[in-house]
């Protein structure tokens, strides 16, 4: 039976259970499908490795539809992959063996599956063959016992043999209606998530005359054939050059459901099972994240920091836990905690993950919990605050500006560029930006810098404070100088920041004049610096600046040769350039005016007939070392004589020009 190219749903259920409950037979029984692959998994009978086949139902309502089953490894040794296999299932079916009831890797996958977010599920009671009726009632209330506050509550409990064609045909019935209320209230749910695709790699391998191939299951996201396609952590872009999905072949897919594409030129040494493919620049990539974490409550308690696996899509990672409200994190506790992989590791917000325990703490073999990343964040988050905690808190709020609000709170003064802000948020990029924009109209966020890097009001305002008050001392300690320049307060501010963050708290300041800028220096408004040397000192040093043309000495040595402290012939230069003899084209590099202007006229006389010139050319115009040049050519576009373009080449501002025509042409 094949199901139609034009079906528009697609469901996958995982099929989870105890090993030996026979959840292989009955995949093979309702498909004809080996999933155990590999010779191994053959010899031994029992699963490895995730198996996959597709069942074709006839659905009420929706036709015929094909639901994916992805059999599950039931032995505890491997855990991590049923936890792959457990990402973005739509609905669970939990075998239990009726000869042998609830075994404790049963009971581990269904607290698992709780774990991953799973909430629809079915629970088959296999092999009830080899039981009574007495011994089968027994097991069903084993089962519903297992079950109770659990998603399985109240599930549907179906009795299955794989050598009973009669039950066989009931299953596959049974699930048909399942799949039909699943289908019904998917409409009902339907979102208008616009989220970019993703997906964790659960397979990947080769096929002859088409290339590599990667299979897992989407949650999220569209995607059409030529599209490229990173390749997470190690950001490797990809054409899509085919699709499928549940077996059949698209030119374009959208989650739910099984998915393999075809990546055009990629290899096996590419992409590896772990690995996440999604539209590049949309998931954070990095070694630590901030989660909510519920342990369950059989589990021990978690120290303030613990050493333990973590399960994250089709991965798995050794990781530190940091709990922030530093203290440990008692058995059935839910806590905010902080994750620092030994790795780096894809960190898709709203994302599902599992710790289990890590060797080196003990408990190893054991699921301790589990919950949610929030997003990955750059930064480490301060412990015990409880102001940092009621932001995490907020972040969880269900209205799209108090999320964002939260967020870029918890950035701080470093705030967050748009890419930054997007990686952080499971909303969508329009809701994002619609949101942001609104935040910013009120006055709740700050667009600072060139980049449009975004900030908290209550931070911006918080560097506004330091840099005024920080000028204000720099007035006291040193009265004869004008003030501070860009780098200087760049630095004054913090490395940490975006120099265009420092240069806009600035600005603003400027703008509401509380600073005051001449062109090359910010100063406290209304500030005069003092006289602080002689008419002669300020002679002096102006005559040697003078006559050294472009290439002025530093002033250590203009205090060598002068006899002046150095400090005075700092303030001479100063002053000398509120008097218009000099200007100041760098920190503590200054030129005689008149010789700054013929060099300018010089320049713009060389290129006002060309597109652009380079550095390299203005070196041979002038003839100045690059120590001397630079300086010079920063001076020619803060002084608006030139621009300087993305490849780094300068051209003549027009109205430069037109002035320099003007001035020669006058008699």
């Amino acid at each position: 039976m094949r199901c139609p190219a034009q079906a528009l749903f697609m469901l996958t259920f995982g099929i989870a259970g105890h090993v030996d409950h026979g959840k292989t037979s009955l995949v093979r029984a309702l498909t004809g499908m080996q999933t155990d692959r590999l010779v191994e998994e053959q010899r031994r009978g029992i699963s490895i490795e995730l198996g996959f086949a597709w069942l074709d139902v006839p659905v009420a309502g929706h036709g015929m539809q094909r639901v994916a089953l992805v059999d599950m490894p039931g032995h505890e040794r491997f855990v991590r992959r049923m936890i792959a296999g457990a990402a973005a299932l739509d609905a669970v079916v939990l075998v239990v063996a009726a000869d042998e009831g609830a075994m404790p890797q049963g009971r581990e996958h269904l607290a698992i599956c709780q774990l991953l977010g799973v909430q629809r599920g079915a629970i088959v009671l296999s092999k009830v063959d080899m039981v009574d009726a007495d011994l089968l009632e027994l097991a069903q209330l084993d089962v519903c016992t297992l079950a109770q506050g659990t998603f399985l509550e109240g599930a549907p409990v179906w009795s299955f043999s794989a050598l009973q064609p009669h039950l066989i045909a009931q299953l596959r019935d049974h699930i048909a209606q399942f799949a039909q209320q699943l289908l019904d209230e998917r409409p009902k749910t339907a979102s208008t998530d616009t989220r970019p695709f993703a997906m964790g790699i659960d397979r990947a391998f080769t096929i002859a005359g088409r290339g590599t191939v990667v299979a897992g299951t989407a949650s999220v996201g569209s995607l059409t054939i030529e599209q490229n396609l990173a390749v997470l952590p190690s950001g490797k872009l990809f054409r899509v050059r085919g699709l499928q999905q549940q077996g059949l072949a698209r030119s374009e897919i959208s989650a739910p459901g099984r998915v393999a594409i075809n990546l055009a030129g990629a290899t096996l040494a590419d992409v590896a099972v772990g690995n996440v493919v999604a539209v590049a620049q949309t998931i954070a990539v990095g070694r630590r994240c901030v989660a909510r974490l519920r342990t369950l409550a059989h589990a021990p308690q978690l120290a303030k920091e613990a050493r333990a696996t973590v399960h994250l899509g089709t991965d798995s990672c050794a990781a530190r836990i940091r709990q922030l409200s530093s203290s440990p994190q008692e058995p059935d506790q839910l806590a905010w905690v902080e994750v620092f992989f030994d790795r780096p590791m894809p960190l898709p917000a709203n994302s599902r993950f599992v710790v289990r325990g890590s060797q080196l703490a003990g408990h190893s073999g054991r699921t301790i919990g589990g919950g949610t990343v929030l997003f990955g964040w750059p930064r480490r988050l301060p412990a015990a605050k409880p102001a940092t905690l009621a932001l995490l808190d907020q972040c969880l709020a269900p209205q799209a500006p108090l999320q964002l609000a939260a967020t870029v709170a918890l950035a701080g003064e470093r705030g967050l560029s748009e890419l930054e802000l997007n990686q952080c948020s499971a909303l969508p990029a329009a809701t994002i930006l619609r949101t942001v924009k609104d935040l910013t109209a009120t006055a709740t966020l700050r667009r600072a810098g060139s980049t449009g890097r975004i900030m908290d009001t209550a931070s911006f305002t918080a560097l506004e404070t330091r840099l005024k008050t920080a000028i204000a001392q720099f007035h006291r300690e040193q009265p004869a100088r004008a003030g501070l320049d860009a780098e200087a307060i760049a630095r004054l501010l913090g490395a940490w920041l975006d120099p265009a963050v420092a240069a806009a708290v600035a600005g603003a300041l400027v703008k509401r004049t509380v600073l005051q800028f001449d062109g090359q220096s910010y100063a406290i408004a209304g500030f005069q610096p003092k006289a602080a040397v002689s008419t002669d000192a300020v002679a002096r040093v102006v005559a040697a600046i003078d006559a050294s043309d472009l290439a002025p000495p530093l002033f250590a040595e203009l205090a060598a040769t002068l006899l002046l402290p150095v400090k005075d012939v700092q303030a001479a230069a100063v002053l000398a350039t509120q008097q218009g003899e000099l200007v100041r084209v760098a920190e503590d590099h200054f030129l005689a005016t008149h010789r700054a202007r013929t060099a300018a006229d010089r320049v713009i006389a060389a290129f006002a007939e060309v597109e652009t010139f380079s550095t390299g050319e203005l070196k041979d115009l002038l003839g100045l070392t690059r120590k001397h040049l630079i300086p010079f050519a920063q001076w020619l576009d803060a002084d608006k004589v030139t621009v300087r373009d993305a490849a780094g080449n300068r051209k003549i501002r027009a109205r430069a020009l037109q002035a320099w025509q003007q001035k020669v042409a006058a008699p």
